[in-house]
């Protein structure tokens, strides 16, 4: 009996080694793929994609980002993040991703919507033509992907 209560903690270390590599082992390989290819969605406790255009990174599937400008007050800030939220909830009925983040500033009239597609500025549009720049920008996302498909068939062998 006494030679079974000496291998045990060899038995212990065992268990607590496969654990720890079982645990490290994806988090290392996603960064190992993140340092060869520099993509950062892949980084281990990456920021989120609504994160990256927030800081104004550019990210490849996002196809509208928005910056909704409004006065620096509660009831500006909850305003705009609403028409954010409304404006999201458009491009996503037409098949698009977007991602809003809301500036205050010093303006004190009514929200402006900046919206930004494929590195192009589109705007400041008021509340009220909403609904047409959800158009005009859809139809812009469609333009630019009419583009990137047509360079990409360009350069293919």
């Amino acid at each position: 009996m006494q030679p079974s209560f000496r291998s045990r903690p060899k038995r212990q270390l065992s268990i607590i080694a496969i654990l720890i590599v079982a645990i490290a082992t994806p988090a290392t390989l996603a960064l190992s793929y993140y340092h060869i290819t520099g993509d950062p969605t892949f980084r281990p406790l990456a920021l989120t994609v609504e994160r990256l255009v927030a800081r104004g990174i550019t990210v490849e599937h996002i196809d509208v980002q928005g910056i909704v400008t409004t006065e620096d007050s509660e009831d500006g800030i909850r305003a705009a993040k609403e028409l954010a939220r409304k404006l999201n909830k458009a491009f996503y009925g037409k098949g698009l991703n977007s991602v809003f983040r809301v500036h205050p500033s010093a303006n004190n009239g009514p929200p402006q919507i900046t919206l930004l597609v494929d590195q192009k500025r589109l705007g400041p549009f008021s509340p009220r033509s909403a609904p047409q720049s959800v158009q005009l920008v859809s139809e812009a996302v469609a333009i630019a992907k009419q583009e990137r498909a047509r360079a990409a068939k360009k350069f293919t062998w």
